[in-house]
């Protein structure tokens, strides 16, 4: 229980692993950008009443993973079910959080016998595999520099990072908030209130960047790059959770996931951003143990 480093192949892994341990089910969660593994108390204790124990990890770069330049999407999964593996699981769930969405997607579209089902929580989309009109979804500077970290030219947006990466270095709930809420009563209560996610999030935005801001660059290059996998072609249950106040993630990402995605469930919620998709955590692991057929375990 607790933090972990494993040694894989092409280099360490820090993970945190939390919930019962003799819970016979894991979840696998995939969180945001810049982010790495801390403990989420409230999606632990959601996942435990499914008899499900949570494994979050940090992605090369993050915290004490070692970096793996040129990382694609596609990677995160090998990653996922070498974790997996270490823990002595064969079939899990996953769930991806905005910048997490995609390797998230990932598990579900390379690991079909093992991933039972996938829920995307406010997931960004895959620019190559959406084609013209994806900038639509960004502002111009977002989608200027998308553009820009798919070509050689990236290294210009390395200061940037650089900067703002010691500005995240010394987040906060409070900063967070009026960081991306715009104000929305949602968002101030899934940051402040019972749900308890503005400790945690700003806690996995610190440790992320404690190392640096390279994790977070190599994650932005690989979501502008192709991701190695078509979504198109995922056969496993997937739901789509979105909120139509989202002030991150145009709520159109989700949309294009949810129709082009085989079988897809959209749940689109009115009251809900970023952040509060996430309120309840239980809501969202009911669903995602339900896609999966209802079974709490393999």
């Amino acid at each position: 229980m607790g933090y972990r480093l494993v040694e894989l192949p092409d280099g360490v892994v820090e993970c945190h692993l939390s919930g019962p341990a003799d819970a016979p089910g894991l979840l696998v969660f995939h969180v945001g950008t810049p982010a790495a593994a801390v403990d989420f108390p409230g999606l632990t204790a959601a996942a435990a009443q499914h008899g499900l124990r949570t494994l979050i990890y940090s992605r090369p770069g993050y915290s004490r993973s070692t970096r793996t330049p040129g990382r694609s999407v596609a990677d995160e999964a090998a990653r996922t079910a070498a974790l997996v593996d270490r823990l002595g699981y064969r079939e899990f769930l996953v769930v991806g959080w905005s910048g997490g969405g995609a390797p998230a997607l990932a598990c579900a579209a390379l690991l079909p016998e093992r991933v039972r089902a996938c829920l995307t929580l406010a997931s960004i989309t895959p620019p190559r595999e959406v084609g013209e009109g994806w900038q639509a979804w960004y502002s111009e500077a977002d989608a200027h520099e998308l553009e820009v970290l798919a070509t050689e030219d990236r290294g210009t947006y390395v200061s940037e990072y650089e900067e703002g990466a010691r500005m995240f270095a010394h987040a906060t709930p409070a900063w967070l908030y009026r960081l991306g809420a715009g104000g929305s009563p949602a968002e101030h209560r899934a940051m402040f209130g019972p749900a308890g996610l503005g400790v945690p999030l700003a806690r996995s935005m610190r440790r992320g960047l404690s190392h640096g801001m390279w994790g977070w660059y190599d994650d932005a290059v690989a979501h502008a790059c192709d991701w190695g996998f078509r979504v198109a072609d995922i056969r496993i249950p997937v739901v789509v959770r979105q909120g139509e106040d989202d002030r991150m993630v145009n709520p159109d990402q989700g949309r294009w996931l949810a129709a082009t995605i085989p079988g897809a469930v959209g749940r689109f919620l009115p009251d809900r951003g970023h952040g509060s998709i996430l309120d309840p955590y239980s809501a969202f692991v009911g669903e995602l143990v339900e896609a999966s057929g209802g079974r709490d375990s393999p």
